[in-house]
């Protein structure tokens, strides 16, 4: 009898064992067929791109008069390399809450899948390290915005660290673009609510840093409110461009919310060059994101300081109602600003090339090749995807200086 009971506690063991191998085998291919479904590293593409993919790449970076500049590319940090950098620059230290449910952790997880990183002690630089291995292949110059973001802070200017899920340190960023001088530029976020945001936009601009995020929704900032003016001040004194959002948003810490542009007005009246990011445009009555971001630009005075980023923008959430008015406006043309919003493309079929023919904004012949493109450099091929997107019916598409512009102004 204990023999018996032996040998089935040993078959029940090695069942259990198969199935969680199974398990862990069934996520693993989810991840490389859901998160990140490229195959193939930024060095394979002169041995595995099809001659029709290579052809595309060409006639993008021969058509384009100067060095591309993306305008939005996000990192995803834990903290290790930063630690490098962490004495150097006039912020606060955030211990950023990771998000809380199931789905919160799954999606972090097919997010950094997709970018190439793990949760090792080496995640950092995994990132980095894809990051400038697809800009280094590039086969032409392309010159990247990276972004810091900073912790929550309430009305009272005390840091939230509870609804924190991401923090970028400014040092960090600037760290980088040291390191990767003419392919890195570093975009630090200074909250407006600190009680030291004067003083640190100060300190960075005379670090030579330029470039200002703010998220309003995930980091709870009023556009409008007297601690954001008074830092509109500082950045305009300082000739510094301020990279924010319109439109809805949702953020890792629940936080959701539509920014009318006309919030944009009070940095715009204190002359401060803004660049904006366009979320979903359906979801709140009563707010025509679209038509509120063109009254702006209709006026010249807001339009000389205002620039629209095109990151996301062929997601399919935004195919019907923000893709097709970008392009049916080419008076604003010269006012549009690539950017890639990286590791966003990384996502399998975050920009779906098949859904884009269907939709009439590419040619279907050029499904297969950007698939291709994509399976070896997804930076490169959010760049080459846009590059070939049309407004249908008209064949009218966003001019080679969308891709080059360096400034804002």
């Amino acid at each position: 009898m204990l023999r018996r009971w032996s040998i089935r506690l040993l078959i029940t063991v090695v069942v259990m064992a198969a199935i969680a191998v199974l398990a862990v085998a069934g996520w693993r291919a989810a991840l490389d067929r859901y998160a990140g479904g490229w195959t193939h590293e930024p060095e394979d593409a002169a041995w595995v791109l099809p001659e029709t993919a290579q052809d595309l790449i060409d006639d993008t970076f021969d058509h384009l008069d100067g060095a591309v500049v993306d305008h939005r590319v996000g990192l995803l940090t834990d903290g290790q390399l930063a630690a490098a950098a962490v004495d150097e620059g006039a912020q606060a230290g955030s211990e950023a809450t990771p998000p809380g449910g199931p789905f919160d952790w799954a999606r972090r997880v097919a997010r950094r899948h997709a970018a190439g990183m793990g949760d090792g002690v080496f995640a950092d630089a995994e990132y980095v390290s894809r990051l400038l291995r697809q800009i280094e292949a590039m086969p032409g110059d392309y010159r990247a915005r990276v972004f810091a973001r900073d912790a929550v802070y309430d009305a009272q200017g005390e840091r939230d660290d509870a609804a924190t899920t991401d923090f970028v340190a400014n040092a960090y960023v600037v760290w980088l673009a040291e390191r990767a001088p003419g392919r890195l530029v570093p975009v630090v976020s200074v909250h407006p609510a600190r009680e030291d945001a004067a003083k640190a936009l100060n300190q960075w601009a005379e670090r030579g840093v330029t470039h200002v995020s703010w998220l309003p929704v995930a980091q709870r900032i009023d556009l409008d409110g007297q601690a954001a003016i008074a830092a509109y001040a500082a950045m305009a004194g300082e000739e510094m461009t301020l990279h924010t959002r319109v439109g809805h948003w949702e953020s890792a810490n629940g936080e959701k919310d539509t920014i009318d542009p006309a919030a944009l007005k009070p940095a715009l009246d204190a002359g401060v060059d803004v660049s904006v990011a366009i979320g979903d445009v359906d979801t709140a009555p009563g707010v025509d994101v679209m038509e509120s971001l063109f009254a702006l630009l209709r006026q010249p005075a807001y339009n000389a300081h205002l620039s629209v980023e095109l990151g996301n923008a062929l997601e399919a959430g935004r195919l019907t109602d923000v893709l097709p008015p970008l392009l049916q406006h080419p008076q604003f043309f010269d006012r549009m600003r690539y950017a890639s919003a990286y590791p966003d493309p990384a996502w399998a079929r975050a920009i779906d090339p098949a859904r884009l023919a269907d939709h009439d904004f590419i040619d279907p012949a050029l499904v297969e090749p950007l698939r291709a493109i994509y399976d070896v450099n997804p930076l490169l091929f959010a760049l080459v995807t846009l590059r070939n997107v049309r407004l249908p019916t008209t064949g009218l598409h966003f001019p080679a200086s969308v891709f080059t512009h360096e400034r804002d102004s």
